[in-house]
């Protein structure tokens, strides 16, 4: 076991045995890839557990109120910083219908580990790197939480497909020719984050213009407008790149491109998804610690499409001289 990453299992409310082994495992593998980047110590606990909720909760003041359900599906794994620089993490892994014998559940079970494993290191790489977003204790300026969500939806489609690439390690499908292959997350989810993604575009467009044309009849309060707004496009922007992840491991084309006729794509989401992409397609999957702050950055600066999404719908805001956010809508 590295002494630089060290690791802890921990189960609890009825959690599946047997896994330990596995992770124990699969943690010495990516240790040597975090040593590689120049990711810093961490300590790790790893949780599994029947009641993702309540392991949540009783890890993070931040988590006090956290459920499961998403957008596109319910969370099966949540990483948490217990300590702000990521020194100090656990991942909860939620067990609950994972076998170890049987080849589904065990290929769901490395997805979701290695996904969750991604983002340990992609936020100790963050606050190493200096690049986190400091805390506030008010609300978020447009511009903070479009640089947050910019980053936040990056790290989804990075820690899916550096998910992709341990699935590809330790397991094998079937090809049509009967010759083993390395298994996808194309494999896993099939249309599944596709089908989710088209099913939630009328949410977005109309959805997101009538929430704002609420708020001109004086249906709906400014700091509503604003909370709701900036909350959905957080979870959108993470389903796309869910979404994106699973067509990229597929080989398929980029996701946006066969919805572009939708207003919600070619009005709205297409363009900051656009420039996020092209940062992480000209960027390493998982970029080393002398390289990180310039991409993490390039990853930031793409909130200002977000910016300009909302201020597309009538929103805009800015940060006071006495450090409060102001919001107008037109």
């Amino acid at each position: 076991m590295s002494a630089t990453y060290a690791l802890a299992v921990i189960e609890e409310h009825g959690a599946r045995p047997g896994l330990a082994g596995f992770i124990e495992t699969l943690h010495g593998r990516i240790c040597e890839m975090a040593e590689a980047l120049g990711v810093p110590d961490v300590d790790l606990t790893v949780v599994l557990t029947g009641d993702i909720t309540a392991s949540v909760r009783a890890r993070s003041e931040t988590e006090r109120d956290f459920t499961p359900e998403r957008a596109g599906g319910t969370v099966r794994g949540k990483t948490i910083s217990l300590v702000r620089d990521f020194s100090e993490t656990a991942i909860v892994l939620d067990t609950g219908g994972t076998e170890p014998g049987r080849d589904s559940d065990a290929v769901d079970f490395l997805h979701l580990l290695g996904h969750e494993y991604g983002h340990v290191l992609l936020g100790r790489l963050r606050a190493s790197a200096g690049t986190r977003p400091p805390r506030t204790d008010r609300a978020k300026s447009p511009d903070e939480a479009a640089a947050i969500w910019a980053y936040e939806a990056a790290d989804e489609f990075r820690c899916d497909l550096f998910s992709n690439l341990l699935l590809g390690a330790f397991a094998a499908a079937t090809s049509d020719s009967c010759e083993p292959r390395p298994i996808t997350l194309a494999d896993l989810f099939g249309s599944g984050y596709r089908k989710a993604f088209v099913d939630l575009l009328d949410d977005v467009h109309p959805g997101w213009p009538d929430l704002v044309h609420a708020h001109r009849e004086r249906r709906i309060e400014p700091d509503a407008l604003y909370t709701g707004l900036i909350l959905a496009t957080g979870s959108v922007l993470k389903l796309i790149a869910h979404a994106d992840a699973v067509e990229e491991a597929g080989g398929n084309g980029p996701l946006l491109t066969a919805s572009m006729d939708h207003p919600a794509v070619h009005q709205l989401l297409g363009p900051p998804w656009a420039r996020i992409r092209e940062v992480l397609d000209t960027t390493s999957l998982l970029p080393p610690l002398a390289e990180f702050a310039a991409t993490d950055l390039a990853i930031q600066d793409c909130g200002q499409y977000i910016v300009d999404m909302w201020e597309a719908l009538g929103v805009t805001g800015h940060l006071t001289v006495d450090d409060e956010v102001c919001i107008f809508v037109c």
